[in-house]
């Protein structure tokens, strides 16, 4: 059986940011991709559409299909399994994000200057809105909970958060399975136990730790 792996990195980034954790996948036994998708200059539609034709060149024929979608590219994921359920099964593990919608990004947005920064990503995207209510696949999330990130520099974030995502805004009432480490936002991509957890939930449907 032909297990792959889809990697989506998140607002900003590029398919590099996603490489250390491609790496320690593909020592783990699994074929990856990690495709460009603009995060900023493009609408999220236009992206859905650019990663499945990349998962069209690149991944298909495969007999499962799993994915794993840092911070707005768990969004984008989400987004892609409603428009195109013709993809092979497997699962999705998203990786600190908000699901509910982003207080920050939803800051960012309403600056003159500043919502720059998030361009064509926050609406049907970091503002909650347009994702699917049931998925019908197993999706776990992952969060973090130390407060390290830009989010002090933007107003702060009352509730338990990662530094830039608040621990509220990962839950979704579609998920099977929640997990909250003790990791910040960015360095969810540089984390063994994070890999850890992802290659438990894509071969058990759960993580180690679950609360």
């Amino acid at each position: 059986m032909t297990e792959k792996i889809l990697l989506l990195h998140g607002l900003w980034l590029h398919p590099l940011a996603m490489r250390w954790m491609q790496q320690q996948f593909t020592a783990a036994g699994y074929e990856t991709i990690a495709p460009i998708y603009h995060s900023i200059s493009t609408h999220s539609a236009a992206n859905v559409a650019a990663v499945y034709k990349a998962v069209q060149r690149t991944v298909l024929p495969a007999d499962r299909l799993h994915i794993v979608g840092h911070s707005l590219g768990g969004i984008v994921a989400l987004q892609m399994l409603s428009a195109y359920p013709d993809l092979p099964p497997g699962r999705l593990i998203t990786l600190g994000s908000p699901v509910k919608g982003s207080l920050i990004a939803n800051r960012l947005a309403k600056h003159r200057v500043l919502s720059a920064l998030i361009g064509r990503s926050f609406k049907q995207g970091l503002d909650g809105q347009g994702l699917p209510e049931a998925l019908g696949r197993d999706w776990g999330m992952i969060a973090g909970d130390r407060a390290i990130g830009v989010g002090r520099l933007l107003g702060g974030i009352a509730d338990i958060n990662d530094g830039v995502v608040a621990l509220s805004e990962t839950y979704h009432p579609a998920q099977t399975a929640h997990c909250i480490l003790p990791i910040s936002h960015s360095s969810m991509l540089f984390s063994k136990q994070i890999v850890q957890e992802c290659i438990n939930f894509i071969q058990n449907g759960r993580f180690s730790t679950e609360r």
